[in-house]
């Protein structure tokens, strides 16, 4: 692929050495036994553009990357353009990992694993005036294209490691509806879902615990556009199970998943749009294998609980006009930050360590960072 001059510029001022911040923010709590950790910041340099991260992760052996749209505004015209960066333990790269194939949109979906990656999203196809469905594996060097055999439209997202990998999303025209697909060989076969989720119903997340342990997410619809309800299932290896909707008798999607010490956590709005609309709010749920209790984050007007992730004996959530929040067994807090607030969280992860990474930027993008909190002692 031909690298453009803006990606050389955006690349050139990436490697920057990491800073220490401590101190928790006024108001906010500290967590418990994390008092004296301090935020490592890793800022991330650009030329005449802004970044919105997009998904972070973190392999057992430590390697880690993130993936994140590269947003520029020339006066009229604003353009979108994929970015992803690679940590080598100093710093975050992003023009060795930013080589994309041609016609690469901004990827979606991330999984992270000893040695390589897979994002996935849309690529803009020339020919047929059309974007396509992209499945995408990065080997430590390369980004090679594994989307052959794939009968899906749009992923969403992706999930597992070695031979067990999900992809998960919408279904290629002319069909409709949700989609599930699972590693098989050099190829994907595709799983499938229960009867009556709607020509509309997309799936948005997955989470792969065990080849018998399988978490996806998402909406029903009737039709495309439609009416959504949020939508969990879970997979044993040979059958699905659908669960209650985990947001009551609420209109919405379930746009995350987390499994922490056996407990099911889901992530992502009420309302009658589509995320980040008039009138939705930002809305969270854990299952405890029998019933949903509702744990709805503070959250702005057309928020979005996008981000899961656990620090210590803690669960943290982030998302579009969601503040980075910890759960205390009772409530939610506001959890000390990198940068004063307001902060906006793109990408949030937990690291095989115990640390807590995330991808944001302050408000009206005045710098964009990496930051990583360390395990409390």
């Amino acid at each position: 692929m031909a690298v453009s001059r803006r990606t050389l510029l955006r690349s050139a001022a990436v490697v920057v050495p990491a800073l220490a911040i401590g101190g928790a923010l006024p108001g906010a709590a500290s967590a418990a036994g994390a008092a004296q950790a301090q935020w490592q910041v890793f800022p991330v340099g650009g030329s005449g553009g802004g970044y919105a991260f997009n998904r972070l992760g973190l392999a057992p052996d430590g390697g880690a990357l993130a993936l994140a749209t590269y947003v520029t505004f020339d006066g009229q015209t604003t353009q979108y353009e994929p970015a992803a960066f690679g940590f080598d333990g100093k710093a975050w790269e992003s023009y060795r990992h930013s080589r994309f194939p041609e016609g690469t949109r901004p990827l979606n979906g991330l999984s992270v694993e000893a040695g390589g990656a897979w994002g996935v999203g849309l690529r803009w196809n020339r020919q047929p005036m059309r974007d396509d469905a992209q499945i995408l594996y990065w080997n430590g060097s390369t980004w090679t294209d594994r989307t052959a055999g794939a009968a899906i439209g749009e992923p969403h997202d992706v999930d597992g490691t070695g031979a067990d990998v999900w992809v998960v999303g919408g279904a290629k025209h002319p069909a409709t509806g949700a989609v599930a697909l699972r590693r098989s060989g050099s190829g994907w076969a595709p799983v499938a879902l229960p009867s009556g989720l709607g020509a509309g119903a997309r799936l948005l997340t997955v989470r792969v615990e065990a080849a018998d342990d399988v978490w996806v997410g998402g909406f029903t619809a009737a039709e495309a556009f439609g009416r959504r309800t949020p939508l969990v299932l879970h997979w044993n290896g040979s059958s699905w199970k659908r669960l209650p909707n985990p947001f009551g008798t609420a209109d919405g999607q379930v746009s995350s998943l987390l499994v922490h010490d056996g407990v099911l956590w889901a992530g992502g709005f009420t309302g009658p749009g589509v995320g980040g609309g008039v009138g939705d709010r930002a809305a969270v749920a854990a299952w405890s294998g029998s019933a949903w209790s509702a744990r709805h984050p503070a959250g702005q007007e057309a928020s979005e609980a996008t981000q899961l992730a656990v620090y210590g004996t803690e669960v943290r959530v982030a998302g579009r006009g969601t503040p980075l929040q910890r759960w205390t067994g009772g409530t939610w807090a506001a959890a000390a930050g990198p940068e004063p607030e307001p902060l906006t969280v793109g990408a949030l992860a937990s690291g095989p360590d115990g640390a807590l990474w995330l991808g944001g930027s302050t408000e009206g993008g005045g710098s964009y960072f990496f930051a990583r909190l360390p395990a409390g002692s």
